[in-house]
């Protein structure tokens, strides 16, 4: 069946909340309805392991006031479930014409393999969680800043990679054309969606209380072996669905290939650059 290019009158605007229709064949309609029922799953999932971390917390709450600035705590909560919303909403799903970003999205996880989608519906659940655990607990809200500079971390690290390794890679760049072609501005919906977890991240740390923040944060080390742990589980998540789906999602991950010195060099630079977002937020914190 061949393919109706999307509507190509639909403003900018109109992109920014919607993506427009398109023609798809029926494996592509398969391959969105199982992406779709991924990202709903894999939400639900990261809402109770976040919360389920969160409660089991043993931290003593210091004697300090947990009066976040409320308006810009909110704004960032609003800002977070736009992102997520673009991210399953208004981003297009796989077409046969982005041959690798179609097959990645067939594994057992969804569209939960890339970075940037675990990044952006880990921000919104925190983001949310923020806004509502003082109503709720003293103890949530508490650990909700020990969890900040973790989650905001990851936030500033997408941000930047993107840039520095997505942004300018041939791949992406087709991938971009693939859809200009069909009249979605695919590149300015991409670079949004990626520029907006740093702002995300600075905006949380900045509408916390200052002296409840550095209480309640982890130490370097504690972060650090986090985050190694987390970029550990990511490459294995990454490796285990190439190894059924034959593809990287990620363009730049195919220069790595087999060779598992490349793989350890690149986690490792990857793991300091991810600590060094994390150093950022807790000067920004302190």
């Amino acid at each position: 069946m061949s393919h109706e290019h999307l509507v190509k009158g639909s403003s900018l605007s109109r992109q920014l909340l919607r993506c427009p229709p398109g023609k798809y064949d029926r494996e592509e309609r398969l391959q969105h309805r199982y992406t779709r029922k991924m990202d709903f799953a894999g939400l639900c999932l990261l809402s109770i392991l976040y919360i389920s971390i969160l409660s089991t917390s043993t931290n003593d709450i210091p004697d300090v006031l947990l009066h976040p600035m409320f308006a810009c705590q909110l704004l960032t909560a609003i800002i977070s479930v736009y992102n997520l919303y673009v991210e399953i909403h208004v981003l297009p799903r796989g077409t046969k014409e982005a041959a690798d970003d179609f097959r990645v999205t067939y594994g057992p996880f969804g569209r939960w393999v890339y970075l940037t989608h675990q990044t952006i519906g880990l921000l919104a659940v925190h983001s949310v969680i923020s806004v509502l655990a003082p109503c709720l607990s003293q103890r949530l809200a508490y650990s909700t800043y020990t969890a900040a500079p973790v989650v905001g971390a990851t936030g500033v690290f997408v941000t930047v990679q993107y840039f520095n390794l997505v942004f300018s890679h041939p791949d992406h760049k087709q991938n971009c054309r693939v859809w200009a072609a069909r009249g979605f501005r695919f590149g300015f919906v991409d670079g949004l969606r990626h520029s907006l977890p740093i702002v995300i991240a600075v905006l949380d740390m900045v509408a916390r209380d200052s002296h409840a923040l550095s209480a309640a944060m982890p130490s370097a080390f504690h972060t650090l072996c986090i985050h190694a742990v987390y970029m550990l589980m990511f490459l294995c998540m990454v490796h285990t669905n190439h190894a059924i789906t034959g593809c990287w999602p990620y363009g730049f991950m195919k220069e790595l290939g087999s060779h598992v010195w490349k793989w350890l060099a690149f986690a490792a630079v990857q793991g300091m650059l991810l600590s060094a977002c994390a150093s950022f937020l807790y000067f920004l914190g302190r």
